[in-house]
């Protein structure tokens, strides 16, 4: 019992850490372990305690026992936001946790995962980026216009941002708690309780300047913002397992909806431009996170070898978000977004196992104009691997790395005329370690 305290005490300041996520839909995001990234098909896997989460009927196909896993999974992150060929970039990295139990006896498992579901951790483009450019243009044309209206001459106008800068960051951790029951050695069934809470803040400057100062006419102008915004919900999972016979798995799941209403703090705007992006000090803004229906089939070719394939659905279509008012990103401007790939897993012997996997995201955001200048949602193509070792019989490590190869889209933005063209790019490793006490 004293280790598996010390087991969830580390899990728990692991998890307090959390940061940025790379895999899923619009918003969802389900790199929850360090297994998932090295095989990235776990929907109908049963080998390890991380299925909590994703294949939460198949604990009930575990041996009987308690289990622990705690993940992690470092990410070198690469984004950037090109205006008109100028590039607008940031490389701050960020790591994604995950905390696994599983008690199984007999028929009867109790489960709980916590992982990040929402959110792209942590971003600092200190030169600015796409958004900043556009608070920047908004400010320029006003002080202009006043110029205009005040009978100034044109050489006085402002003529462009002379710096700016913008930090954010949003983390989105999930509980699940729930149980799964084994009918037969054919079909288990599993129900859990889904809890998320989550929050993002922003700070930022834009500095606008005139081609020639005029002191007390048109001195540079600068906007300071910073506000940040909370929000939790409650959800269900439904979970399925079916076993026809020992070569084949098929797992399936079902995450409903989470209703997410932010509550918003403005901690600075001293020139009002919060307002015209939906961020109002008191304000509400609802974000919805998208239900998942997710399918997995294993098969495992002989002892040795199991291949998996994967089908993961987002159903923003009926998520029933509202997101920044006066911009174009409602519902209306995300469709359902799907992960499908392959992973397989090998058996070098009996105390080491090799994985390998591909994943294709489908983000459902198809209009690069309706992407998060922070996050764009981005198609991808996905590559990993992973070796597990099994170092006591109740005891293994898991090691894992993988890349992101982003699809890079672009816009002509209709507020400024600028040619903007979004682009990322991740690498990731991946460590995590299971204990079973008995």
């Amino acid at each position: 019992m004293k280790k598996l305290v010390t087991i969830l005490i580390i899990g728990g300041i692991v998890l307090a850490g959390a940061n940025a996520l790379w895999a899923g839909g619009a918003d969802n995001k389900t790199n929850w372990s360090s297994e998932y990234v090295g095989m990235l098909n776990r929907n109908a896997a049963t080998d390890s305690a991380d299925i909590a989460m994703y294949n939460p009927a198949g604990v009930s196909f575990m041996e009987d026992g308690l289990y622990t896993n705690v993940s992690a999974h470092y990410i070198a992150k690469d984004y950037n936001n090109k205006i008109n060929g100028t590039e607008f970039d940031q490389d701050e990295p960020s790591t994604v946790p995950g905390l696994f139990t599983v008690y199984k006896k007999k028929n009867l498992a109790g489960f709980f995962g916590a992982s990040n579901v929402i959110g792209g951790g942590e971003v600092d483009f200190s030169k600015g980026n796409a958004t900043t450019n556009l608070v920047g243009f908004s400010i320029l044309s006003r002080a202009n216009g006043a110029l205009a209206a005040a009978g100034a001459p044109s050489s006085l106008y402002y003529t462009g941002i002379s710096s700016q800068k913008l930090k954010a960051e949003q983390t989105g951790p999930g509980f699940n708690l729930g149980a799964s029951y084994k009918f037969n050695d054919m079909i288990s069934l599993a129900l859990a309780l889904r809890y998320v809470t989550t929050s993002r803040e922003m700070s930022g400057h834009i500095t606008v300047s005139p081609g020639m100062t005029v002191p007390g006419v048109n001195n540079p102008l600068t906007a300071n913002v910073k506000f940040e915004e909370e929000a939790d919900g409650w959800g269900g999972v439904l979970g399925l397992n079916i076993s026809p016979n020992d070569s084949w798995q098929i797992g399936l799941r079902y995450d409903s909806r989470v209703d997410i209403d932010f509550d918003q703090t403005v901690k600075t705007d001293d020139m009002g431009v919060l307002p015209s992006l939906g961020i109002v000090h008191n304000g509400t803004r609802t974000r919805n996170l998208p239900a998942i229906l997710a399918l997995g089939v294993s098969y495992n070719i002989n002892p040795k070898f199991r291949l998996e394939s994967d089908l993961t659905v987002y159903l923003n279509d009926d998520a029933d978000f509202e997101d920044i008012p006066g911009t174009p990103r409602d519902e209306s401007a995300v469709d359902t977004g799907y992960d499908l790939g392959i992973g397989m897993a090998y058996d070098i012997n009996d105390a080491i196992m090799a994985t390998a996997g591909y994943l294709y995201t489908d983000t459902g955001v198809d209009n690069a104009k309706d992407m998060t200048p922070e996050l764009p949602e981005l198609d991808a193509h996905t590559i990993g691997a992973g070796v597990t070792w099994k170092a006591m019989p109740q005891f293994n490590l898991n090691f894992s790395v993988g890349h992101v190869f982003y699809e890079s889209a672009s816009f002509v933005s209709q507020t400024t005329g600028a040619q903007i063209e979004y682009e990322k790019d991740i690498t990731f490793i991946g460590l995590g370690l299971q204990y079973k006490f008995f």
